[in-house]
C-alpha cells in the first residue's frame, strides 16, 4: 500500500511540474496578476529613485500603463545594464522596460515590440565649450553608461582615445562638469534634462550620432505576451494614455519622430 501511495505522489508531483514547464510567461502573469519588468533604476528621467525613495520615471509609468490593459500589476525589478538581457533570458524577470534601443544584435537573443519611443545618441559637454561636434575632439576623452549602444559608437571614433565606463549617467553627469572628462554620449531626451534635474551645467553639442528605436524586450519563445504588449500599447496610444504620461516627463510626445 505505501509503495503504492508513493508512485502516486511521485505521479502527481511529475504531472505538476510538466504543467509548470508547459505554462507560457503570459499564463504565468495571467495567472498570478503580476508581470515583472527590469530597469536599472538610474537612468532619469525614464526610471530612477525619487526624492521618496521610490522608482519612478517615464518608464514605470508606461509599465503600469500597459499592466493595467492587460488586468495585471508591474512589478519593477532593477539591475546592472550589462548583465539585464542575460537576466531575462534566466527568467529572472517577465520582460525588459528599461529604455532598452532595438539592435540587430540584441535581435539575435530576444523580441521587441514595436517602439515606445523614439530617441538617439547625442553628444554633451559643458555650456561654456566652444566645441560645435564631437568631431572636434583631439584624443577625447568621453563618458559612457556601460553595455549601452553609445559605447559601441564611441569605439569607431578615432578621435576618441579614451572611454570612460559608468553603471549609470548621473555619475558621468557629475565627471564632465567636474572637468574629468571631455563630455559623455547618452539618449538625447536623458541628456537634456540633467540640468534641470541635477543642476549640471551641460548642454547638447553638434546632431544627433544617429537615431534609435526603444522598445520592449522579451524571449524569443514569448509571442503570446508580445502579442499582449503590442495591443495594450496601442490601446494606451489610441486612448490618449500614452500622451498624457509623455507630456508629464516631456512636454513633448516623443513617440512622434
Amino acid at each position: 500500500m505505501k509503495k503504492i501511495i508513493l508512485f502516486m505522489l511521485t505521479s502527481v508531483v511529475v504531472l505538476l511540474m510538466g504543467c509548470n514547464k508547459d505554462q507560457s510567461t503570459y499564463e504565468k502573469i495571467q495567472k498570478s496578476k503580476e508581470m515583472s519588468f527590469a530597469m536599472t533604476g538610474a537612468y532619469p528621467p525614464f526610471n530612477f529613485i525619487n526624492e521618496e525613495g521610490e522608482l519612478d520615471g517615464f518608464d514605470i509609468d508606461i509599465a503600469n500603463a500597459l499592466a493595467e490593459q492587460m488586468g495585471v500589476k508591474a512589478v519593477p525589478i532593477t539591475t546592472a545594464w550589462d548583465g539585464i538581457i542575460g537576466g531575462l533570458e534566466s527568467s529572472r524577470f517577465d520582460t525588459i522596460i528599461g529604455s532598452m534601443a532595438i539592435t540587430e544584435e540584441r535581435l539575435e537573443r530576444v523580441s521587441f515590440t514595436q517602439p515606445y519611443y523614439y530617441d538617439g545618441a547625442q553628444f554633451f559637454t559643458v555650456s561654456s565649450s566652444e566645441l560645435t561636434s564631437i568631431e572636434e575632439l583631439e584624443n577625447g576623452k568621453v563618458g559612457v553608461v556601460t553595455g549601452t549602444t553609445f559605447h559601441d559608437a564611441l569605439l569607431q571614433m578615432e578621435n576618441i582615445t579614451q572611454i570612460l565606463q559608468f553603471e549609470s549617467d548621473v555619475d558621468n553627469f557629475m565627471t564632465v562638469e567636474q572637468g574629468r572628462s571631455d563630455g559623455l554620449v547618452t539618449a538625447k531626451f536623458v541628456g537634456l534634462q540633467a540640468p534641470e534635474k541635477y543642476g549640471v551645467d551641460i548642454k547638447p553639442v553638434g546632431p544627433m550620432l544617429y537615431a534609435e528605436n526603444i522598445g520592449i524586450a522579451v524571449r524569443k519563445d514569448d509571442e503570446e505576451l508580445l502579442n499582449a504588449l503590442n495591443e495594450s500599447l496601442d490601446k494606451i496610444i489610441e486612448n490618449g494614455t500614452y500622451s498624457q504620461i509623455s507630456d508629464k516627463w516631456f512636454g513633448v510626445n516623443i513617440l512622434e519622430k
